[in-house]
């Protein structure tokens, strides 16, 4: 076991050092030929030194891919191909050291020759490489339609389910279970049981191989279903025994499941995805679990026109957030504001998600009108003669994230209030009787609250 995990801690290096060589074969061709060029009669001496290099760290790299590859993360035709071809290219680069350190023995057409092949033979191992790790779309995958019909990349026919709200996704019934149904269920299912294993449901899956557990919660290395599923696919006990291996996405999203706790009812966006799974969940779902604004995530529908006109009459700026997002980003301009008017806002307070009522006469209690919009986000109240009695009234803004009142008459005593909007990410206190010592001891209670105080 301290073995197998040295060489895995090992293997780990090879995208560190599997840049290396590239830098330097490349380096090497690109100088030789531009002495060429040059029609220098001696050639330099990095020329060597370059290929020397290039075969020392192509020899790590490989050493190192070589373990990475035991790990079992990688398709066996795949790996086969890209270990063979890197050893090859160790071999290939300290034959070039020797050719380019006496190059009047060899004529220019053999050396151009051969730094063609090994050029050719790098770009195609690095691709392999990227295929393994990112699939074999990832270079085409956002590529103009166009030059999709020239490189001959077939459209994608794959039926996997393309997901939006992170919020709706299961991750076992939507994730995992499609991938143990589509690998697994064939040999392991209500009917037939090898192994004494049925993945046909949560239950069974629980019981595990003839009484023995395969999952061990939080824990993906420990578990013998992910074992199997990574073993060497030479080894008699690799699972599936089939030529459709689990692939490298399928593998980090069991691994993934396990390791949070092998939930069997958790969505996604009820666990933690780490940064090396959201990647694999945009591509193989078209899921993103990049935490979003509020005003990202709510779906209303259009605001009649005629709406925003009577808004505009009524003295307001009113704009629209963009073409596929209908909220609205409404602004009042002077001091001659009326609570009438106000209410008028009240009539489509769903699509106000940004609001300004900045240099207004707007008092604390008009805010009970605009403590009613459920989806207001950002609350500009600077310069105005609002006071705690206002502040005591937004907390029942569940989204509000930023709330300005600089230079408002707030004091220590609307902090609590503060506090109590959960939502919030930033507050501008600059310019009020706010102290220093209550905003820093707000601040130390609330991580991810900023607070921008100054002097009045």
């Amino acid at each position: 076991m301290i073995a197998l995990e040295f060489t895995t801690f090992l293997g780990r290096f090879h995208p560190v050092l599997v840049h290396l060589p590239i830098g330097f074969l490349v380096m090497a061709v690109l100088l030789e030929w531009f002495e060429r060029l040059r029609r220098t009669e001696t050639k330099s001496g990095l020329i060597p030194v370059a290929w020397l290099l290039g075969g020392i760290s192509a020899a790590a790299a490989a050493l190192c891919g070589w373990y990475l590859g035991e790990t079992g993360l990688y398709e066996e035709d795949v790996l086969f191909v890209h270990r063979w071809l890197g050893i090859a290219l160790v071999v290939l680069s300290f034959i070039g050291w020797w050719i380019k350190r006496n190059p009047k023995n060899y004529s220019p057409y053999i050396q151009n020759g051969y730094s063609i092949l090994v050029l050719g033979m790098l770009f195609y191992e690095g691709h392999q490489g990227g295929t393994m790790t990112h699939g074999d779309t990832y270079l085409t995958e956002y590529a103009p339609e166009s030059l999709k019909g020239i490189l001959g990349v077939k459209k994608d026919t794959d039926s996997l389910p393309r997901f939006g709200n992170p919020d709706s996704v299961l991750v076992y019934k939507d994730l995992v279970s499609p991938i143990f149904e589509s690998k697994c269920f064939a040999c392991h299912n209500n009917e037939v049981q090898r192994g004494g294993l049925n993945m046909a449901s949560p239950d069974s899956l629980l019981e595990g191989s003839q009484g023995d557990p395969i999952i061990v919660n939080g824990n993906a290395e420990d578990s013998e279903l992910f074992k199997r599923i990574t073993l060497s696919q030479r080894n008699i006990k690799f699972m599936p025994p089939t030529e459709n291996p689990l692939t490298y996405d399928e593998i980090k999203i069991v691994e993934w499941w396990i390791d949070t706790g092998a939930s069997f009812d958790a969505n996604v966006s009820a666990i933690d995805v780490s940064e090396n799974m959201k990647p694999v969940l945009l591509r193989r779902y078209a899921l993103d679990v990049e935490p979003k604004p509020w005003y990202e995530t709510v779906q209303l529908a259009k605001l009649d026109s005629t709406r925003i006109t009577e808004l505009r009459q009524n003295g307001f700026t009113v704009k629209v957030l963009g073409a596929t997002n209908p909220l609205l980003d409404v602004s009042y301009s002077g001091n001659d504001l009326t609570k009438a008017q106000l209410q008028k806002l009240e009539e489509v307070k769903e699509h106000i998600t940004w609001l300004s009522l900045a240099e207004t006469n707007v008092t604390d209690d008009w805010l009970a009108i605009v403590s009613k919009f459920p989806n207001l986000t950002r609350l500009e109240l600077e310069k105005t003669g609002i006071s705690d009695q206002g502040v005591a009234l937004l907390p029942k803004l569940q989204h509000l994230e930023a709330l300005n009142l600089y230079g408002t008459n707030v004091t220590d005593a609307c902090m609590g209030d503060i506090e109590k909007i959960a939502s919030l990410k930033r507050v501008y206190l600059w310019g009020t009787e706010v102290s220093p010592q209550i905003a820093e001891s707000v601040r130390e209670n609330n991580e991810g609250l900023e607070i921008i105080l100054g002097e009045r």
